[in-house]
């Protein structure tokens, strides 16, 4: 796939889909959509670098990405992983705003850019401004949701909980995370999340199907062990 300028037919169509715009009224939502870059990316490349200007807002078509930055030792910390629908835009409305960590896709992505002072132009309506809080106000959450994983010690309630996340978040049974990405999301050591995936496999609670790819078989069970 080509990083370049992609051209999607029906990307009217597939903004039904993506909650920041399916919600937003008629004129707004075409002055973003006429104004917006659509790139093809390649895995691993990024979208932006940790310092870098929060100067626009990105809308995942296809595709994964990481949110991810460096600790003083040089360990990878993962900070998020989005995926289709899901929009990246912590920021934006901050003066002189950089972005803390960089943006990494997991593999091939379509990713519809809007500029920022697009962005600020819609905010004049008050039905979008609304919906804008709701939005932030949802992400507070699930930020909320993720420290509270991250203060567990245990490492397998940690890893418990965090298959629990994920599979509420991409509402599927299957997560499809490498060793590597799983450990850095955790802040663990790679081997001590594989000692513990096999230990949720020797309990019947998830099997690996594939290399980077976990199925949760009793989510019940596994719901039981971050109690």
């Amino acid at each position: 796939m080509d990083e370049n300028v992609y051209s999607i037919d029906c990307f009217d169509t597939a903004a039904e889909q993506i909650p920041f715009l399916s919600s937003m009224p008629g004129t707004q939502k075409k002055l973003l959509i006429d104004n917006s870059t659509r790139k093809a990316k390649r895995k691993g490349s990024f979208l932006f670098r940790e310092g870098e200007a929060v100067d626009a807002l990105y809308i995942i078509l296809d595709g994964r990405v990481k949110l991810m930055r460096y600790d003083s030792e040089g360990r990878e910390q993962i900070v998020g992983i989005f995926s289709k629908g899901e929009t990246i835009w912590e920021g934006l409305l901050i003066d002189d705003s950089q972005f803390p960590y960089s943006a990494v896709c997991l593999e091939k992505s379509l990713i519809c850019i809007i500029n920022k002072c697009d962005f600020t132009k819609v905010l004049s309506d008050s039905n979008v401004a609304l919906n804008i809080i709701a939005m932030l106000s949802r992400k507070l959450h699930d930020a909320n949701e993720r420290n509270l994983l991250l203060s567990t010690r245990d490492p397998k309630t940690r890893l418990a909980a965090f298959l629990i996340y994920r599979q509420k978040r991409d509402h599927a049974d299957t997560i499809d995370l490498q060793l590597s990405d799983i450990a850095a999301s955790l802040s663990m050591r790679p081997e001590t999340v594989s000692r513990k995936i096999t230990e949720l496999i020797d309990e019947g609670l998830i099997r690996r199907s594939g290399k980077s790819s976990i199925k949760i078989l009793n989510f019940e069970g596994l719901e039981g062990l971050t109690i």
